[in-house]
């Protein structure tokens, strides 16, 4: 059979049979795009599909977990059975996917057994070792720069003269090519060979976020499902590009931090997207979709000559883009007298973790709430549309009263403020796992946690239990699972009131929360006393009878999710220009 493509990316749910499980996933996903089965697939997945297809490589990108989400009866092993291609990739990049993405590479070698199977991602780049053991798994790659070593991997496989169902273990030549694979994991005679990580991008010259790739594979495919980057994409398009690979920052709980990096993928500093590239990707983006561009990383954290830089490109960008941009730090007056005087519609955001800033200092944070006031303040002087902050629970040394003091001291800076609407506070918890490569993971008893396990099999293990209280992967030395739940929720519900005092969401909104807040309560409880019984068989049927109920106020729990969009209403796909790029003309 002709392939219809040389490689397959496919991007799995956390948990491969959510439909059939009774998980109270709960607010983890809350403060991000996706559900909680996590369907937004890596933006990892869109670079690549660019590099190689410029290459020659003809790639497709498949989301299984939006297909999944949104399709009750979509029949994953039917739909994969009929796949055809040189390889298949799978994504195991955040934690929280490692029972769907090895669940997944099961079933692709069930119906393609000589296919090879490879994984990239940061939980694969850390966990390779146990990984490339795993039933499924041919080959990782690792690090932050997967896709010249994918290119030639994939061109490898593809060769007729090395391909994989024809190397066997006695064929000295491909293997002699895989060893110059850079960055790439694999096993020859049941040993396993990780080749240096070499290719770290430098500059991220040539790494493209060109969102109108997406445009010309559902043409080719005819398939637009299956390239959905998350649910709601169609009514709420927002896009994203990053600003940079690595980080400067070494926040303790990060598994992007400058120390992970370094750690999983070699990285040693971070590579920054030049600002004339941010622009022109920008303008791209802006000739398909009419809609909230958010940039992801810190502009400052590469000083202020690289934040000028890409403002005076900017000047040459529609007024009205929407733009949301990222601080890891709170940045000085110049920062929004500049997007001020370039853009009419931007939002911020900022995650100082807790108001206590001893904690913040813990999580490798060193900047003062007056200097958090002080920007926030300023930004909505200057006419932002919004300014996002996100607390967390479960951090280091913070127990139960530091959490609910969270809602007071957001109480004091809407005071400050005026009231004003615009400023929105979040708080969820730190959650599903612990990341790897952090630094809490790597020495939790510094930070006062104990880790409840620290390998692959127990994470996937995890994932599946009841509840997000018997998913956490550690257990702090100053507040138990049960205050850690009690405290999240309960915090979430003092926000929720001073957004509803506020005006930033409307009274109906604030009481839709509160029920659904107080009705997840419940279902964690219900749990609890199900998990305390002893027969199993019972306990799985009670389980299951509360599925409907679990699956319900795991979605919107602490915050209305429509809380987190950009408050402009004019978003909109330029489909004139969508269909003239996919078929070719200019």
């Amino acid at each position: 059979m002709k392939n219809q493509t040389d490689l397959i990316l496919l991007h799995p749910p956390s948990v491969y049979d959510f439909r059939e499980k009774s998980i109270m996933f709960g607010p983890m996903s809350d403060l991000v795009p996706s559900s909680p089965i996590f369907e937004m697939y890596p933006i990892g997945f869109l670079t690549i599909i660019n590099y190689l297809q410029k290459r020659g490589i003809r790639t497709r990108i498949i989301n299984l977990a939006y297909r999944m989400y949104h399709e009750p009866g979509f029949n994953v092993e039917k739909f994969i059975k009929k796949l055809s291609t040189y390889a298949f990739g799978i994504d195991l990049h955040w934690l929280a996917h490692c029972q769907g993405s090895t669940e997944i590479a099961k079933i692709v070698k069930k119906y393609h057994p000589k296919t090879p199977v490879i994984f990239g991602g940061f939980s694969a780049s850390y966990f390779y070792r146990e990984l490339i053991e795993f039933e499924g798994v041919d080959y990782i790659i690792r690090g932050d720069s997967a896709e010249e070593p994918l290119c030639r991997l994939v061109s490898l496989l593809k060769n007729p003269a090395y391909a994989h169902s024809q190397g066997g273990s006695g064929n000295n030549t491909f293997y002699k090519f895989l060893e110059e694979i850079p960055n790439l994991v694999y096993r020859r005679n049941g040993k396993v060979f990780a080749n240096p990580i070499k290719c770290i991008s430098p500059d991220l010259e040539d790494i493209d976020f060109d969102y109108s790739v997406m445009f010309k594979d559902v043409l080719k495919y005819r398939d637009i499902r299956s390239a959905v980057p998350f649910c709601d994409w169609f009514r709420y398009p927002i896009t994203t590009i990053p600003v940079v690979r690595g980080c400067n920052n070494n926040c303790a709980n990060c598994g992007g931090s400058k120390s992970a990096f370094e750690l999983f993928g070699n990285r040693t500093k971070p590579a920054f997207r030049s600002p004339k590239r941010l622009v022109d990707e920008i303008s791209i983006i802006s000739k398909y979709i009419n809609a909230p561009v958010f940039l992801l990383g810190d502009l400052n954290s590469n000083g202020k000559d690289y934040v000028m830089e890409f403002f005076k490109s900017a000047q040459k960008l529609d007024k009205n883009m929407q733009l949301f941009f990222e601080f890891f730090t709170p940045p000085q007056k110049w920062f929004f007298d500049e997007a001020a005087r370039i853009f009419k519609n931007v939002c911020y955001e900022i995650s100082p973790d807790s108001h206590d800033e001893g904690i913040r200092r813990k999580m490798g944070k060193t900047y003062t709430n007056s200097q958090l006031y002080e920007s926030i303040s300023y930004a909505l002087s200057k006419g932002a549309l919004r300014f996002d902050l996100y607390f967390m629970t479960g951090l280091p040394y913070q127990g139960a009263g530091s959490i609910l003091e969270t809602v007071d001291y957001c109480r004091g800076l809407y005071e400050k403020l005026g009231w004003d609407k615009r400023f929105m506070p979040f708080i969820s918890p730190m959650a599903p796992f612990l990341d790897p490569g952090s630094r809490i993971f790597e020495n939790p008893q510094k930070f006062g946690y104990t880790l409840l396990f620290k390998d692959l099999k127990s994470h996937i293990k995890a994932v599946t239990n009841p509840s997000w209280k018997y998913i956490l992967n550690y257990e702090s030395h100053f507040i138990t699972a049960d205050g850690l739940v009690r405290c999240t929720y309960e915090a979430a519900k003092g926000l929720n009131r001073l957004k509803g005092e506020a005006g930033a969401i409307t009274g109906n909104v604030m009481l839709e929360n509160e029920q659904r807040i107080l009705k997840a309560q419940q279902i964690m409880k219900k749990i609890d006393e199900i998990m305390s019984l002893q027969d199993g068989q019972v306990k799985e049927q009670k389980l299951m009878e509360l599925k409907e109920d679990t699956y319900k106020y795991s979605l919107s729990t602490v915050c209305e999710k429509k809380e987190l969009e950009f408050p402009f209403s004019n978003r909109n796909f330029k489909w004139l220009e969508i269909i003239k790029t996919s078929i070719g003309i200019k």
